[in-house]
């Protein structure tokens, strides 16, 4: 018979001991956690149990529910091998070290099924009835994006597993591996749109092959999709399957690179070509009020109040009085009238250089007018600051909705609203995704020269500059209408204290000269590269 009831007593030492140990040690991992198909869990905590009134005893629906759902819990070690979420602690109190001891063998014989997310604070019910169950505390309770429960989540992570699997078993080691060179190398591209990707796939086929046995390959690899971002777990389906299946095809560099610069486009890359369709609209305006992110979409030029960081700003000059006599204004036999003013041709140096050894020094910079379209950049944000995050690098906790976007081709200085010969740098900032510590890759390393007055006189051709690449992903599956809606909704707020300036991103060759204030002297710079 079960009953609701865990001891005969009210007060049972050994087992709270029992339940802290387990807690304690829940309560310490660090990794994924997964579901497993161990069945049979509670006969065999029962059946380890020799005395018939201890036996009873233990015999609790509650227990038993919590047994059932939750004592199949594993983590992964670096073996591949399974390791009780639950059960592995070495200082159980005696009456129970056998069936811990039944429990870890159920455990380590399973399978895994999915990863294991759940948005309750309590596995089990601690007490009821006056009487003390198994029970522990979640150490991650599952947030989730506003659009996919638990359930879901751990369903769509199970996919991805069977998708990386596949991509596994078609894209040998050296082919992964030769593809990683190639955008390490910086030879294709926008490389770094997928670099993180194919170092997943080549430290996947590591991991795997220095364990032994498929089922260890396969939980190191369930181990590996569990904490990956999601657009890693998808390879067939990505951009990288271009060059993949390029490299596996044995065809020449020229015509891989030709194949991956025509997908990576600017106006191809993750852009739909097509207009939504009417049901894609219906989901898409379903998913934004289950968000709340009907205002999310409406966005605005920039201005200098929402640059979060600076990497230089002007100096301030302080006035120097006035001092000396009635004759304090003629110089001096011996000293030059314009020693201050001598300028030698302007020095040429990496970016990386300036900022070393010039930039901590200036107290002015201006940028010379430059020859030709180049990659005038303008920066963006929400029109509500309470609006709902979209972007990658924003985050209820640490805000930051600024965007940029630069016209493919380049743009001339007089687009920008900016003429005559040299420009003030009003501050130098990195791109807005770089700022608060946030590290995303994908969209690349630069500086913003920010300039005096400069704006975007086309007005992003009446568009709100929205572009899935910048999207988080609970929002992907929805860019054909927020792309549609970017294309037929202007950004607001133009105006003169909108910021825009000049984009140097690494990778890139540039011929930027920089006039340089230090004091009272004048320098010129070169930039022609990052490093």
């Amino acid at each position: 018979m079960i009953t609701d009831q865990t001891h005969a007593h009210p007060v049972d030492n050994a087992f709270d001991a029992f339940v802290t140990r387990i807690n304690d040690h829940f309560s310490a991992l660090t990794g994924p956690i997964f579901e497993t198909n161990a069945a049979g869990m509670f006969d065999a905590y029962l059946d380890a149990c020799e005395d018939p009134a201890e036996r009873q005893k233990r015999t609790c629906s509650c227990c038993r529910q919590f047994i059932e759902r939750f004592g199949g819990l594993v983590t992964v070690g670096d073996d591949g091998q399974l390791v009780p979420a639950l059960w592995d602690i070495e200082d159980a109190p005696d009456p129970y070290r056998g069936a811990l001891g039944a429990l870890q063998r159920k455990v380590r014989r399973a399978s895994i099924t999915k990863p294991f997310l759940s948005s309750e604070a309590v596995f089990g019910k601690p007490e009821k009835g006056g009487w003390h169950h198994f029970a522990v505390k979640s150490g991650k309770i599952f947030a989730g994006n506003g659009l996919d429960n638990a359930f879901q989540a751990a369903c769509a992570r199970r996919e991805a597993f069977d998708s990386v699997l596949r991509a596994l078993d078609e894209y040998t080691p050296s082919t992964c591996a030769t593809a990683l060179r190639l955008l390490k190398d910086d030879s294709l591209a926008n490389s770094e749109a997928a670099l993180g990707q194919a170092q997943f796939l080549v430290d996947l086929h590591a991991a795997r092959d220095a364990v032994d046995g498929q089922q260890a390959k396969d939980n190191i690899v369930y181990r590996m999709v569990a904490t990956a971002p999601t657009g890693f777990c998808h390879p067939r389906s990505s951009m990288i399957a271009t060059l993949l299946d390029d490299i596996a095809a044995g065809k020449s560099f020229e015509e891989a690179a030709a194949s991956w610069a025509a997908k990576m486009h600017p106006l191809r890359y993750l852009r739909p070509q097509a207009a939504p369709t009417e049901g894609a609209i219906k989901a898409a305006e379903a998913a934004f009020e289950k968000l709340g992110a009907g205002t999310a979409l409406q966005r605005r030029y920039g201005t200098m109040a929402d640059i979060l960081e600076t990497i230089w700003q002007p100096g301030i000059q302080e006035k120097q009085e006035a001092k000396g006599g009635l004759f304090s204004s003629i110089i001096p036999k011996g000293v030059g009238a314009h020693a201050a003013s001598m300028m030698a041709p302007a020095t040429v140096m990496t970016l990386e250089k300036f900022r070393r050894t010039v930039l901590p020094t200036a107290d002015k910079i201006e940028m010379a007018a430059p020859a030709g379209r180049t990659s005038f950049v303008a920066l963006t944000s929400a029109v509500h600051a309470d609006a709902r995050p979209i972007l990658q690098w924003d985050h209820d906790q640490k805000r930051n909705p600024v965007a940029w976007y630069i016209y493919h081709g380049g743009s001339s200085a007089s687009d920008f609203n900016l003429s005559g010969s040299f420009y003030d740098v009003t501050a130098i900032t990195a791109p807005p995704h770089a700022w608060l510590g946030q590290v995303h890759p994908q969209h690349g390393d630069g500086i913003v020269l920010l300039l005096k007055n400069a704006r975007d006189l086309n007005k992003c051709g009446g568009h709100s500059a929205i572009f899935p690449s910048c999207l988080k992903g609970e929002f992907h599956g929805f860019r054909s209408t927020i792309e549609a809606y970017s294309k037929t909704n202007s950004l607001g707020g133009f105006g003169e204290d909108n910021v825009a300036g000049l984009l140097l991103s690494k990778g890139d060759q540039y011929q930027v000269t920089l006039r340089v204030t230090s004091g009272d002297q004048v320098s010129e710079y070169r930039l022609d590269r990052w490093d």
